[in-house]
């Protein structure tokens, strides 16, 4: 039976190769280093040695030199097998060494086997190989393992310094979302303990009235009760108020239309229609700006959004002789920025930042929920887009801008 001493320091990828050789008839001697491997050919010498080239205490390579410079080893038939040192000029440099065969890793059996078999029958054809090759001398021996290790060296450090730059990104990755998760929780928890302050408050109106409804319907008191009946409806009036617009903020970025090329002019227009009457009934005197560009979005959401800011502005006009809005756009660099501006109570310029955010009043005597400029943020950020506020102060008015990135036509 033809005997194989096999090397490597990966016991899987030994166990893989000596059970692929004992399935084909082979005896197989194992080692798990190129010290282990030549002890073991000096014990008992193979037919032929199969090793691995990258091991510790003795590596494939050095096992290699010293085998073929053994006078008792060097006719034993060398193969390389290897998925580490798979440079050309590693081929080149295990051949100058003495070896008969370099095959790279992975294999597949059947051609591996074939492989193993033609060197061995090459070998016993002509009596050695080793005879036919004249080894490297000493001096270029180390000179070219010196290179390859170099090589190898180099392309070690390159690996290294991409697995340290994925790191890294992968960690500021992780840190960022992070960031966002705590965000998120954040405002979470403050959803969570608003939703349940600002559904409370109606829910006790209607308790505290249907008990005095109760009372009154007693004494027949069908002034009370009508007044009564008013201050629940008004109540589940905004509770419906509120539940719709933590709706519409949900389903943003979950359901949409297609997106479609739209005059913005047309868009800001039809928001102007649709609050024609409250927008009548405060005399409020409402510019569309000429020429506005058609741009890539989804029209019902952009729509939206110009309907919130509209409302936005006239919750905060309060009693003004001549309350205007203006809808139009200007250029920062190359970049359109859109806007509605209005000349309403303003806003402090510290207070800019924050109503954005869910519930976020800055008039507590406002009307509103508190997440129509939450929902104009969500839109636009879906859009790819920012948003931000501007304003000089109280009495100065506010202006609203936001940004529509992608495909525009003038």
């Amino acid at each position: 039976m033809t005997r194989v001493l096999i090397a490597d320091d990966n016991q899987r990828n030994l166990y893989l190769l000596e059970a692929i050789l004992k399935g084909n008839g082979f005896e197989v001697i194992s080692a798990r280093n190129g010290a282990e491997a030549l002890a073991a050919a000096k014990r008992e010498p193979p037919d032929i040695i199969v090793t691995d080239i990258l091991m510790p205490v003795m590596d494939g390579f050095e096992l290699c030199r010293k085998w073929k410079s053994d006078p008792e080893l060097s006719r034993i038939p060398f193969i390389f097998y290897t998925a580490t040192y798979t440079d050309p000029k590693d081929e080149q440099f295990a051949r100058s060494l003495g070896a008969e065969q370099f095959i790279v890793k992975p294999q597949k059996p059947d051609v591996l086997v074939a492989e193993i078999r033609e060197v061995l029958e090459e070998s016993r054809s002509v009596g050695g190989r080793q005879g036919a090759r004249q080894q490297a001398n000493e001096k270029e021996i180390l000179q070219e393992y010196s290179e390859v290790l170099f090589r190898k060296l180099e392309k070690k450090v390159v690996q290294l310094e991409a697995e340290i730059a994925e790191r890294k990104a992968l960690e500021e990755q992780r840190e960022a979302a992070i960031k966002v998760l705590e965000q998120k929780n954040a405002e979470l928890e403050r959803f969570t303990y608003t939703i349940s302050h600002d559904l409370k408050s109606p829910l006790i109106t209607i308790q505290g009235f249907a008990g005095l409804l109760k009372e009154d319907a007693e004494k027949g008191d069908l002034v009370r009760i009508q007044e009564d009946i008013g201050r629940i409806t008004e109540a589940a009036g905004k509770m419906q108020d509120l539940l719709t617009d933590l709706f519409n903020l949900s389903r943003i970025g979950r359901i949409g239309s297609p997106y479609e090329d739209v005059p913005l002019g047309t868009v800001a227009k039809e928001a102007v229609h649709f609050l024609s009457g409250p927008i009548s009934q405060k005399r409020i005197a409402v510019e569309v700006e000429p020429d506005l560009p058609v741009v890539h979005i989804d029209h019902a959401r952009i729509r939206e959004v110009y309907t919130n800011l509209i409302e936005n502005s006239m919750k905060f006009m309060h009693d003004q002789e001549f309350p205007k809005i203006w809808i139009g756009m200007r250029r920062e660099g190359d970049e359109p920025v859109f806007f509605v501006r209005d000349t309403g109570m303003g806003v402090e310029p510290r207070y800019l930042s924050k109503i954005f955010g869910l519930f976020e009043k800055m008039d507590g005597r406002s009307e509103g929920t508190g997440i129509g400029l939450a929902i104009v943020k969500k839109i636009i950020e879906a859009h790819g887009g920012r948003v931000w506020a501007e304003s000089e102060g109280p009495g100065k008015g506010t202006t609203i801008c936001f940004t529509l990135p992608g495909k525009k036509t003038p």
